[in-house]
């Protein structure tokens, strides 16, 4: 349990699942009573830093997102501490794995996830390297949303992506940079320059820098930004005021711009 299970109605636990090593699911620890009181939850497959195979550096806001109703499967094994093992990086199509394990789960009898989870409000995202993983699966018709956190393709390639991969983007895009002293900043603006077919928003965070506010409590406003995403996606909330409006009364220190969406639906 991260931060005391996170700030939300669903006290939060990060689990390891034998049906899939080298993962960790973080997940209202009473999957049940949130998903009866919300519907099936929501799902985000997550990519690291680095690609690497552990989520130890984002496990506040993981944990957080998951005390809301949600269910994020991240890549790398459940880890306690940052000095308890070596990171390594993973295969490019890592979260390909997440996502066909999260579809079983949710249509085989016998387990947590069974009719509890929603296979049509699936998110991927990642952080930095893991925002280009995020990018290298664009194509799969199963992701209904992307977030990528401190990250951009710009004119490089990585973790098999590159600008082309935009081009497979098929569902809204949100950008979250913190500021010039990060080092995705001009690729991510490249980016949003280049992106015209779906809706995208850059939403930059002044001082925040590379390491976004993963270290504060509850993940910091990073975290609260990603919900606020989430559930303007998949909830229904009404939260196009913060992302079209510029509406940021709880968000000092950031800007937000955005194109190609309907102002009626967020789509």
């Amino acid at each position: 349990m991260v931060d005391g299970g996170g700030s939300g109605n669903y006290p939060s636990i990060a689990v390891k699942e034998k049906s899939l090593p080298n993962f960790v699911v973080y997940r209202p620890e009473n999957i049940q009573k949130a998903a009866k009181q919300q519907e099936k939850l929501p799902i985000l497959v997550w990519a690291n830093g680095g690609c690497m195979n552990s989520s130890i550096h984002q496990e506040r806001l993981l944990s957080e997102l998951a005390s809301h109703g949600y269910i994020i499967v991240a890549i790398g094994a459940l880890q306690m501490t940052v000095e308890e093992r070596v990171h390594e990086p993973t295969p490019d199509d890592e979260l390909l794995k997440a996502l066909d394990w999260i579809v079983k789960q949710a249509r085989t009898k016998g387990n947590d996830y069974y009719n509890n989870v929603n296979l049509d409000k699936i998110a991927a995202g990642g952080h930095s390297c893991g925002g280009a993983q995020t990018l290298r699966i664009a194509y799969d018709s199963r992701i209904k949303t992307y977030l990528i956190l401190n990250a951009g393709m710009g004119n490089m390639a990585m973790a098999g992506a590159s600008s082309e991969s935009l081009k497979m983007l098929h569902a809204p895009i949100i950008y979250m940079i913190g500021g010039k002293s990060d080092i995705a900043y001009e690729n991510a603006i490249l980016d949003y320059d280049r992106i015209h077919h779906v809706p995208v928003v850059f939403a930059n965070h002044t001082t925040a820098g590379h390491g976004a506010t993963f270290s504060e409590k509850y993940g910091g406003s990073f975290a609260q930004m990603t919900l606020d995403w989430l559930d303007w996606q998949f909830k229904n909330k009404d939260n196009s005021d913060i992302f079209l409006n510029n509406d940021l009364s709880k968000y000092p220190g950031w800007s937000i711009k955005a194109k190609g969406f309907n102002t009626e639906t967020g789509k």
